[in-house]
């Protein structure tokens, strides 16, 4: 957790950011890019505790290693 928590509001960041770049071009309203940053932060939370809890079920030998990566690709 204390990897991936800073490196996702990293990239969140850089993706806000590369959308205020493209806004002058595209102009968002408030409160689109409100919903927007609202929307991403609970799908990256959720994203987050996912993985954790492939990790925590795959954790004892090899029980569908492979079976939930594909699920994980797949709901992403």
């Amino acid at each position: 957790a204390l990897v991936d928590v800073p490196l996702f509001w990293t990239l969140m960041c850089l993706m806000f950011g590369v959308v205020l770049l493209i806004n002058h071009i595209c102009p968002l309203e408030a409160i689109d890019l409100l919903t927007l940053i609202i929307c991403v932060t609970g799908y990256g939370a959720s994203l987050v505790l996912l993985i954790y809890l492939i990790a925590f079920r795959c954790r004892r030998g090899r029980s569908n290693r492979y079976i939930w990566t594909s699920i994980f690709v797949l709901v992403s």
